[in-house]
């Protein structure tokens, strides 16, 4: 079985919570890095012995790394999987798979051809309350789909602002604009994971941004994009019906409370607030806050460097309902982070790379939980006329 050479494809903060967890699997050989600054490029590799770091794809192309692993600004994700995938690597990258059709599209195509192993890096799909309700869900305790709610609910003002500010130059209010529902796999993962459905048809209501910043102004957006809030309503292919929130101008508390979700079924429901969470039957009804809390009982070693950027806000723990038994022993006692979920992310999609077993976020799931946004920011631009979504 042959080992994975991976290239870690930008050197933010956000890549310095995966760039240990890659050195630490066993069938991982080595890590490199791509990265356009200089400065940047140096700094990282010093801080984690890299060896070898690579200024250009190109360069990279030559190489002989076969895997690569994205974490560059959001809508570059698509182009950059696709040359990796056409230059025969295997692709793990960050979300969303793409932010228009064409690119879902080509990926797809590109994926299939190549029978190379795409993967995109959705947190949502190892959260606690998403693996509850998936456990409920696939034993028929749930009973058949109703309705749905997930809600990707992240101000401006917490850390988004900040990391473009620091990352897109002096234009940086161009992109800060991004429209919220192209950077909504986070919540419709929740349930579209969860019952394995598709989302067939949408409407959308895009609300026009009132905070005077200049940040979703349409004269400077990338995208002409003036919404910083979207809400759409969607149908499923098993008959039910999901709401999607994608907001970016909102009075919730930072971090903790950014992804959360609620599920009915027939015959159980399963819903969740900030700090709360219930599984309810016909007859019966118990609070499982406990169940799907992440405890920290890891430790995140490169902490203790003098110069060690924290990616800190992060960093975390595991919940009572992980299976944490596929998990590589090596990854004992190293960081994880966002619910629970870097740790198997990063593990799905090695063990796929090397044909070990078969990981979630194929290029299918990253299809269907990637093109119900692009359709609803279309519909939200239409002011909310229903559209049907393409099925791949």
């Amino acid at each position: 079985m042959q080992k994975l050479k991976v290239a870690i494809i930008g050197g933010g903060q956000f890549s310095a919570s995966f760039i240990h967890l890659f050195q630490a699997h066993p069938m991982v050989q080595e890590v490199g890095l791509v990265e356009l600054n200089d400065e940047r490029r140096a700094s990282v590799a010093s801080q984690f012995g890299i060896k070898q770091s690579f200024s250009s794809l190109e360069k990279l192309w030559d190489s002989d790394f076969n895997a690569v692993a994205i974490f560059t600004p959001r809508w570059t994700h698509a182009q950059i999987a696709l040359e990796a995938l056409n230059n025969g690597r295997h692709v793990y990258t960050a979300v969303p798979m793409g932010i228009t059709q064409d690119e879902v599209t080509q990926l797809v195509e590109a994926a299939s051809k190549t029978k190379l192993t795409y993967f995109m890096a959705e947190t949502s799909y190892y959260y606690p309350a998403v693996v509850f309700s998936r456990n409920k869900f696939v034993t028929g305790q749930m009973g058949s789909f109703v309705y749905g709610e997930g809600e990707y609910l992240h101000d401006m003002s917490h850390g988004f602002t900040d990391a473009y500010a620091a990352n897109g130059g002096d234009e940086w209010k161009s992109t800060a604009s991004f429209p919220p529902m192209l950077y909504s796999t986070h919540s419709v993962s929740t349930i579209l994971s969860v019952t394995g459905a598709h989302a067939t048809s949408v409407t959308c209501i895009g609300l026009q941004d009132s905070v005077a910043d200049g940040i979703f102004d349409s004269r400077v957006s990338k995208w002409g994009n003036n919404q910083s809030n979207q809400i759409a309503l969607f149908k499923t292919s098993d008959g039910g019906v999901m709401r999607i929130a994608e907001m970016r101008r909102v009075g919730t508390a930072p971090l903790e409370s950014t992804v959360r979700m609620s599920i009915f079924g027939t015959e159980g429901s399963f819903e969740q607030q900030v700090g709360y969470a219930s599984w309810a039957m016909k007859n019966s009804f118990d609070i499982i806050t406990d169940e799907i809390g992440t405890f920290s009982d890891v430790e995140n070693p490169y902490s203790l460097r003098s110069d060690y950027i924290p990616p800190n806000k992060w960093d975390g723990g595991f919940a009572k309902v992980h299976d944490r038994s596929q998990l590589p022993k090596e990854f004992l006692g190293l960081s994880n982070g966002h619910g629970g979920s870097h740790q198997f992310m990063v593990d799905d999609f090695v063990m796929a790379a090397v044909g070990e077993r078969k990981a979630p976020m194929d290029v299918g799931d990253a299809a269907r939980f990637t093109m119900p946004g692009i359709l609803a920011h279309q519909s939200a631009q239409m002011s909310g006329e229903w559209l049907e979504i393409p099925r791949f």
